[in-house]
């Protein structure tokens, strides 16, 4: 399965500190949110992860290699869109992902292949024979998708990619993300400052605010979703799949997607027969209410 491990991460660019200890524990597959402003930290987060630039203090591992010591070995398996695309706008963008693929040691006999299950994904195939400068900007965002996308890695990296698209083409995004997501099989991490868009695709939903994690969530259209703290860490903890769907656990904290009929109560005395010491708990907040009150300090 791949991970994403962060600890401690701090970055700073002079005199301003962008991260600010952060840690980050991503063990299960599925599209991770992290949401924020702009000038949160989330692109600098990123970049971290991608070895764009490198923290000042603490370490990123991607399937538990360091990322900073070891970038081509962690990056292996990872495929990303960071800010802005550009390319070489004088190559075709069949040109563009023959080069993308063969750095990512795609073999000749595989890499036509490749390259038309990537097209075929994002909808670039009429696109193929056309040099990149002529490309409008929600092009490149499908061209840097399918280049990301090429040797089917199971980390995926997603910096704002429905950015600067039109509606349809924002959309057409969100769709194929979440067709990707489908499977299970990979991590995605998407970072937004758009919380219907974290809503509508990502089952986690970490919130970001000035360099630090403020919030960590599993990500429901419900409300039907309770957290609870204990005396000491929680460890392993879960419940049976009849009243539960999906936990989350942090340290002292866990978080549980009730199925229906199951009451807040059910779960108190479950937790409590296993030996569990609860000290509080209490129903997930709306998202939007809960990113307006964190992020407006």
């Amino acid at each position: 399965m791949p991970s994403v491990l962060v600890e401690n991460v701090t970055k700073n660019y002079r005199d301003t500190r962008a991260l600010n200890e952060v840690s980050l524990n991503l063990q299960e597959p599925g599209c991770i949110g992290i949401l924020g402003p702009n000038g949160a930290g989330k692109t600098t987060l990123l970049k971290i992860l991608t070895n764009i630039v490198k923290p000042t203090e603490g370490v990123a591992l991607l399937n538990g290699i360091n990322v900073s010591d070891e970038p081509e070995k962690a990056l292996m398996d990872v495929g990303a869109l960071v800010e802005q695309p550009e390319f070489y706008p004088y190559l075709t963008a069949l040109e563009t992902l023959k080069f993308v693929g063969r750095v990512k040691g795609v073999t000749e006999k595989n890499l036509n292949s490749e390259i038309q299950r990537v097209s075929q994904m994002t909808g670039i195939g009429e696109y193929l024979g056309r040099k990149t400068g002529n490309f409008s900007r929600g092009m490149k965002q499908r061209l840097s998708l399918a280049c990301a996308l090429i040797s089917d890695p199971h980390i995926i990296i997603l910096d704002e990619p429905t950015f600067g698209l039109d509606p349809k083409g924002m959309k057409e995004m969100r769709d194929l993300i979440k067709s990707l997501n489908q499977s299970k099989e990979r991590i995605i991490i998407l970072s937004t400052h758009l919380i219907y868009e974290a809503q509508e695709i990502c089952d986690r939903v970490i919130i970001i605010n000035r360099g630090e994690i403020v919030h960590d969530t599993i990500n429901s259209p419900s409300e039907n979703i309770i957290e609870i703290e204990f005396e000491d860490p929680a460890g392993r903890v879960s419940l049976p799949d009849h009243m539960a769907d999906q936990t989350f656990v942090d340290g002292k904290s866990a978080m549980f997607r009730l199925r229906s009929g199951t009451s807040n109560s059910d779960v108190i005395n479950y937790l409590s027969a296993q030996g569990l010491k609860i000290r509080w708990v209490k129903p997930q907040t709306n998202l939007e209410n809960l990113y307006i009150t964190l992020t407006s300090s």
